[in-house]
């Protein structure tokens, strides 16, 4: 956790890979002198600040129905959708320039909405489903509920170089009661998981680690099976595909502030 600047979290929506990249890249690119922004990655849980979601797939616009929360966690719509939308609407392909103005506005007005609220320990949106539901829905409701994994009680682990981040979860979390442990290595996870309950491990890939999925693997296995999360510098870092085969519940880019890791903590255990 940090208090330095933080880009803002983008989420794409509905865009083809090479789509993708691109505005990846020209996002990372925005101008020194507005805000700074970070797409995340298909397994990030981190809670996105703003939107983008492809106007000619009418899938994604049905998504973001679900997704966007007003001014507090605002849509983009790029490119003709054919349809009136409540979200503000540009035309493709992007210009970098328009975007980046449309993309200030609508972050400047979040701004202004989140400053008129009280500060509260509970999200300022409600919580947003990483499946997709379909607007005629048939399914057995009790077949969603079996699929909600129920939060775990427990510490939170932070398997990193060095005792700085934990110290600093730990002071975070100390109003809800939860301990924050720190372990350098494998070794020492491991053995704290066998010692007493733990929740939530949290594995940086600073970590003097051999193999960091191993590591998530053999944490999995214990009996507990205590959800595990890679912290990474950059999301080029994290492979998918070992990731989930290791059975990480998903990433997060650093920094991260506060109420960011709290935010995710809380889909897993309870606070």
């Amino acid at each position: 956790m940090t208090t330095d600047r933080r880009p803002f979290a983008v989420r794409l929506v509905g865009f083809p890979l090479e789509a993708e990249r691109a505005l990846a890249l020209g996002l990372a690119k925005a101008p020194a002198d507005g805000p700074a922004y970070l797409c995340l990655t298909e397994d990030s849980l981190q809670d996105p600040d703003i939107y983008l979601a492809n106007g000619t797939e009418l899938k994604a616009l049905a998504a973001i129905a679900s997704l966007a929360a007003g001014d507090i966690r605002p849509a983009l719509v790029l490119g003709a959708t054919g349809v009136l939308l409540p979200y503000p609407n540009l035309p493709l392909p992007v210009q970098w320039s328009a975007m980046y103005a449309e993309l200030g506005r609508l972050l400047q007005r979040r701004a202004d909405v989140l400053a008129g609220l009280s500060a509260s320990v509970d999200s300022l949106v409600p919580e947003r489903r990483r499946r997709e539901r379909l607007d005629l829905d048939l399914t057995d409701p009790t077949v969603y509920e079996k699929m909600r994994k129920p939060r775990r009680e427990g510490a939170v682990l932070c398997v990193d170089a060095n005792a700085n981040f934990s110290e600093q979860l730990g002071r975070s979390l100390k109003q809800f009661g939860t301990a924050v442990l720190w372990a350098v290595d494998g070794v020492a996870a491991l053995a704290h998981c066998r010692q007493q309950p733990v929740a939530v491990v949290l594995i940086d890939f600073a970590a003097p680690i051999i193999d960091h999925y191993l590591l998530c693997a053999q944490l999995r296995s214990l009996e507990a099976q205590p959800e595990v999360i890679f912290l990474v510098q950059s999301a080029h870092d994290y492979d998918l595909t070992r990731g989930r085969a290791a059975g990480a519940a998903g990433m997060l880019d650093k920094p991260l502030a506060e109420h960011q890791v709290q935010a995710v903590l809380r889909k897993f255990m309870r606070l």
